[in-house]
């Protein structure tokens, strides 16, 4: 019998579908940290049974951005500097890895996609607009990855930076000077298509780690100021 279309595939595609609405909604900060996700009320919301919602929090779990309380709920996952801090680190760490891969395995068609993501990031940062900018800064990171051409790096980068911008969303870190910020990544960039493999995995480490200063020096003067209101006056 032909022409027909398996129903497990439509269920998975439906998953999809479901988990990347729901990704949607946490990334952006619409579903903040510990919010409880439902079930039944999701399926209402997405019109798909409460078996294709399960298999899309599943997903999302394995994701990093849902948690799963009891085995029988699920909320958001929570957001903090610490949190925050392991997932900078941890992208130092890849990222630098898939700088120097790129930079060695890099054809002329990928270093032309690399230009024109650089040359995309500068013209966001001309807008001003932080999401623009943020969009523009991790497809920038997501062509980098790529063109290490190792699969399992490339899947687990996707995970983590998703991550990354929940995290960046509600812990509130502040926007970097988009100066400083291009020329870090025109850096990058350079070393990549320039083939210089130690230049660019350095590069992409210490990129990361400004970030991690910086977080840490935001949640320091955070800590300092509530101190500050919470002193007798």
């Amino acid at each position: 019998m032909t022409g027909l279309e398996s129903l497990k595939t439509q269920d998975r595609l439906l998953g999809n579908q479901a988990a990347n609405s729901i990704r949607r909604q946490i990334v952006n900060g619409i579903m903040p940290p510990g919010h409880r996700l439902l079930e039944t009320s999701l399926a209402a919301s997405l019109e798909v049974s409460r078996g294709t919602i399960r298999s899309a929090l599943m997903q999302l779990t394995t994701e990093g951005l849902v948690s799963q309380v009891a085995f029988t709920k699920w909320e958001v996952a929570p957001a903090s500097v610490y949190e925050a801090w392991e997932l900078y680190t941890l992208r130092a760490a890849l990222e630098g890895l898939a700088a120097r891969l790129a930079a060695e395995r890099a054809t002329p068609e990928s270093r032309v996609q690399l230009e024109n993501a650089y040359a995309e990031l500068e013209r966001a940062a001309k807008t001003e607009i932080r999401e623009e900018i943020i969009d523009a800064d991790f497809n920038l990171h997501r062509v980098l990855v790529g063109m290490s051409g190792h699969g399992r790096l490339v899947r687990e980068h996707e995970k983590l930076i998703q991550q990354v911008r929940f995290q960046m969303t509600h812990i509130g870190l502040t926007a970097r000077d988009y100066s400083h910020l291009l020329k870090d990544h025109r850096a990058l960039k350079d070393a990549v298509v320039k083939g210089d493999a130690e230049k660019a995995a350095e590069l992409a480490a210490s990129h990361n780690s400004a970030e991690v200063e910086r977080l840490l020096a935001d949640s320091t003067s955070e800590r300092s100021a509530e101190t500050g209101r919470q002193k007798p006056g």
